[in-house]
């Protein structure tokens, strides 16, 4: 998502009347997973109007790319939580079967989303801030803030810059993208809506679009893999992952599976990567 300065009005409105009324964190929970289920359905909805053959050829690379992206951005993080914290235990946590359910529900809001946006066209996109609003405002209400948390971001950031660089790499290496829109689209960080149109005007419309959804589906897999992979990756893990959108779409996620103080983790590196990937992409793009 592009910087949007009402959505952290909307954050701390619910950050400063969480501190006045001590809201429980049950009912927290609870609507904040069902303004999650309406904003990913809207996602879904979003891009219910591209050209179905398009997406067909589109939409295996992307999601991929993402993938790929996403598992070493993963495997950074841990890499370096390691090294600053010392070896994880040797069993792993299970993960509980209602965060599976969780990851279901998300996932069938999605798709439920694009088929209704297939035969009920209607402009959900512009729908989607209102919900952000919404959301950060009710994740405000039980935000948790600490400078320690703050200066521990720079294991995301580097694990995000290592995750993009790395899939950008691979993808160029493999012949199945050129370093332009490569570059461009895995530097973006999540944020698609800079991503597709800046590599469309430079490359083409079919690989604007790969841009746009790659960078579509890892803000989605982060929500989706947030449940399975929260309790290993932690905040600094799952904020990687979110890259840009961790200081506002997956910033829910962030702090309700991978650690309820990591929200000062999110913000920053949201806010340092949203600003870099301002600042790179256009001038990758430019070379």
């Amino acid at each position: 998502m592009a910087f949007d300065p009402f959505l952290y009005v909307a954050l701390g409105i619910g950050f400063g009347i969480g501190r006045v009324v001590r809201v429980p964190t049950a009912w927290v929970r609870g609507a904040s997973y069902l303004t999650v289920v309406a904003l990913v359905a809207l996602l879904g909805g979003s891009i219910a109007s591209l050209p179905l053959p398009v997406l067909g050829r589109t939409i295996p690379l992307g999601l991929g790319f993402a993938a790929l992206l996403l598992a070493l951005t993963a495997a950074t993080s841990i890499v370096l939580s390691t090294r600053l914290r010392g070896p994880a235990p040797a069993a792993p946590t299970p993960v509980e079967p209602r965060r599976f359910l969780l990851s279901v529900g998300l996932l069938a809001a999605l798709v439920g989303g694009f088929l209704l946006g297939r035969f009920v066209p209607e402009a959900y996109a512009g729908a989607i801030p209102w919900a952000l609003y919404l959301l950060l405002g009710i994740v405000g209400l039980d935000l948790r803030l600490s400078w320690a948390s703050v200066r521990r971001a720079w294991n995301p950031i580097a694990s995000a810059c290592v995750g993009a660089l790395g899939a950008a790499t691979i993808a160029i290496g493999l012949g199945v993208l050129a370093p332009g829109p490569s570059l461009g689209t895995s530097l973006a960080f999540g944020w698609y809506t800079l991503a597709g149109p800046l590599v469309a005007a430079r490359d083409g419309a079919l690989l604007g679009l790969f841009a746009f959804l790659a960078n579509f589906f890892r803000e989605n897999l982060t929500m989706l893999l947030s449940p399975l992979v929260g309790a290993r990756l932690k905040g600094d893990g799952l904020s990687a992952m979110g890259g840009a959108t961790s200081m506002d779409t997956t910033l829910y996620f962030v702090t309700r599976f991978g650690d309820p103080d990591a929200g000062g983790i999110a913000l920053t590196t949201g806010l340092a990567l949203t600003l870099a990937a301002g600042v790179v992409v256009p001038a990758v793009l430019a070379l």
